[in-house]
């Protein structure tokens, strides 16, 4: 008897979602790499699984890093969350468990265990009309009264039945009346008159610059009033505030900075027109802000 070997498949890596202790990591570079996303993060401590999740071949800008105990993803949190990498302001979190079901049913997915194709359900066909026979006893009938003896050709107006769907209910002279009021000209109403489109002002018309405040744009979505208020730090400030979204309250990529007076201002414009500021790679948009200038009443005018 010739001795057999038994061979074992390779136990398949765990997945990202069966490590208990993990952090989430938002706003990544669509170009950082799952190798580039652990080294990134071995240096907290040490990383069991580092995951970029995509859709297809394309990231998503977001992925998983786990980790062997709960104290190195709090250290993780602490070290990592809010800092440069890879030209971006990441994002780092707590992550928070899968269910057990979501576990299995994408472990399913993955291995490729799915229900064949014989065991689905199978979708019932759909009812299909069969078209509508007519039935030819009727004009049958009508054919045999017309070849019938001393019988005189009757108009079809004047027939009894007719067609068997929508037969002819109305005599021949309704049908006279209503070619006559077809026959009456139709009355042909006025074209209306097209309305001019109005004249849009020009939106800089009723303002003028303002004195001592300048509008900042081209920021980063992540700045706050406080780091807006830093690069302006050698010039004296009233104040310095970032324009957020009323509904969602995330910043709208420009802001507004108050100098002390107008010759703080002009003093910023004219260093930033040499050397403009440059944040996270941007170039920012610096100018002197537009206030509406105010209605003249008949008092003021005499």
């Amino acid at each position: 008897m010739s001795a057999t070997t038994e061979t074992t498949a390779p136990a398949a890596a765990p997945l990202i979602d069966e490590y208990p202790n993990k952090v989430f990591v938002g706003n990544l570079s669509f170009k950082t790499t799952d190798g580039q996303l652990h080294d990134y993060f071995a240096e907290v401590g040490e990383v069991k699984e580092a995951r970029i999740i995509t859709r297809g071949p394309r990231s998503l800008g977001y992925g998983f890093v786990a980790f062997g105990d709960d104290a190195t993803v709090q250290k993780a949190v602490e070290l990592r969350n809010h800092t440069e990498f890879g030209g971006r302001q990441i994002n780092v979190e707590a992550a928070r468990p899968m269910p057990e079901s979501a576990i299995a049913a994408r472990a399913q997915h993955i291995s490729g265990d799915a229900k064949p194709a014989g065991q689905r359900r199978a979708r019932k066909p759909r009812a299909r009309k069969e078209a509508a026979r007519v039935d030819t006893a009727e004009s049958s009938d009508t054919q045999k009264e017309e070849a019938t003896e001393g019988s005189e050709a009757k108009p079809r107006s004047a027939r009894r039945g007719g067609r068997r769907f929508g037969a002819r209910r109305f005599p021949a002279k309704d049908k006279e009346e209503s070619k006559t009021e077809d026959a009456e000209p139709k009355k042909v109403e006025p074209k209306k008159a097209e309305r001019k489109p109005r004249e849009k002002k020009p939106v800089d018309e009723d303002r003028t610059p303002s004195d001592t405040v300048v509008f900042v744009g081209n920021l980063p979505f992540s700045t706050t009033d406080e780091e807006l208020a830093k690069l302006f730090g050698e010039f004296s400030i009233a104040s310095a505030h970032v324009v957020v979204n009323k509904k969602s309250n995330r910043p709208k990529g420009f802001g507004f900075v108050t100098f002390a007076n107008n010759a703080e201002q002009k003093k910023a414009l004219d260093k930033l027109a040499a050397e403009p500021f440059q944040v996270s790679e941007r170039v920012l948009t610096i100018k002197a802000a537009l206030s509406e200038t105010p209605a003249v009443t008949e008092g003021e005018s005499a």
